[in-house]
This record gives C-alpha cells, sequence and structure tokens, in this order.
C-alpha cells in the first residue's frame, strides 16, 4: 500500500506545473538589462482595427485609438506631434491621395523592463495620386501606452521598379 501511495505522490508531482521563466531574447544599446518577448495576439488585433479605420477614412475611430500626445517619428527626419497635427496630415496627405495601407507582416513584443508594449510590422502604402500609382513600402516601430498609441518611428524602402 505504501508503495502506492509512494507512486501516486510521484505521478502527481511529476504532472504538477513548473513554473518558467518567460523566454526572452534581444537588447537595447542605451539599457543593457532590456530583453524582450513575444507579445500578445490582442496588441496585433488592435492594430489592424487603428489600420482599417484609415483605410475607412474614419478620423474620429483613428483619433481614438491615440493618445492626446502621439508622436510620429517620419523617414525624412520630420515629426508629427499631437493628434491635432495628425488629423491635419491625414487630411491633406493621406486622405487626399487616397491611400491604402496594407499590413504584410506583424510581431508584437514586449520589453521586459519597463513592460512596454510594442508592435513592429510592415506595411504597403499605396497611392493614387493624379491618376499616377505609387507604392511605398515602411516599416513601423509602434509603441502602445495604456492601449493606445503613442509612438510610431517609420522607416521607408522604395519597392523594385517592375
Amino acid at each position: 500500500m505504501k508503495k502506492y501511495i509512494l507512486l501516486i505522490a510521484i505521478i502527481f508531482a511529476s504532472c504538477a506545473e513548473q513554473k518558467q521563466e518567460p523566454k526572452t531574447a534581444g537588447y537595447f544599446i542605451l539599457d543593457e538589462e532590456q530583453t524582450y518577448m513575444i507579445g500578445s495576439d490582442e496588441t496585433t488585433d488592435f492594430m489592424k482595427k487603428w489600420i482599417d479605420a484609415h483605410n475607412e477614412r474614419d478620423m474620429e475611430t483613428i483619433l481614438s485609438m491615440e493618445k492626446d500626445d502621439i508622436k510620429i517619428e517620419l523617414p525624412d527626419g520630420s515629426e508629427i506631434n499631437g493628434k491635432d497635427e495628425h488629423s491635419k496630415v491625414l487630411e491633406s496627405s493621406f486622405f487626399a491621395n487616397n491611400v491604402t495601407w496594407t499590413p504584410y507582416w506583424m510581431l508584437p513584443y514586449t520589453g521586459v523592463k519597463g513592460n512596454k508594449t510594442w508592435l513592429i510590422g510592415g506595411f504597403q502604402l499605396k497611392s493614387n495620386v493624379d491618376g499616377v500609382e505609387n507604392v511605398v513600402l515602411h516599416m513601423g516601430d509602434i509603441q502602445l501606452v495604456d492601449g493606445l498609441v503613442s509612438r510610431i518611428i517609420v522607416y521607408e524602402k522604395q519597392p523594385k521598379k517592375k
């Protein structure tokens, strides 16, 4: 009987969930203790809704998903600061040039130290100005704070001409 009790105890002990530290990777040159781990698909879903709102020209939804002090750092070194400035740029450029924004990859990640939420992704932006179609590829590093878009760093690449 004691052997059976011991056997059952061993089986339960081996089946108990082992607490493991999350697997992290990477580094940040300004903070050598910083590492990153894969984030939540909820972040990806949120970003898809924000992108859809751009393509639907739904300014109210776009702005409701952003921090008041949103900062967007563009490839040419210029910046968009705040919701008001962002809405003006969208109206005068993005919407006026009939831009469509298509994500082709996204990866949410979290900075372990400070628990900061980010998403990095690749995006195709297609516009039509005076009947001429233009395609630009962007990669964006997008930070969310309190569940809202707070900061975007945009990198740009021109695709090969066909």
